[in-house]
């Protein structure tokens, strides 16, 4: 049995992420950064969810969509 005292890390969890700092980086930095991309994203996602569901109501509220309505019933019937 070999002793080595190094630790025991995959040959392809730190290849794909490069940052100015370091060209390598550790298995706890890699996922430190994806949960910090992942949190941002997701911040980002709800922010635009917001923002395009209350411009549907704004441009249904004001009536710009009284066209589109009436094209579509005009179609149904």
């Amino acid at each position: 049995m070999k002793h080595v005292n190094s630790v025991r890390r995959p040959n392809l969890a730190n290849s794909t992420i490069k940052t100015d700092k370091k060209s390598s980086l550790s298995i706890g930095d890699t996922l430190r950064e994806a949960k910090s991309n992942l949190f941002f994203f997701r911040c980002l996602t709800a922010i635009m969810t917001i923002l395009f569901v209350t411009a549907l109501i704004v441009i249904v509220y004001m009536g710009y969509a009284n066209p589109l309505f009436n094209f579509l019933s005009d179609a149904v019937q």
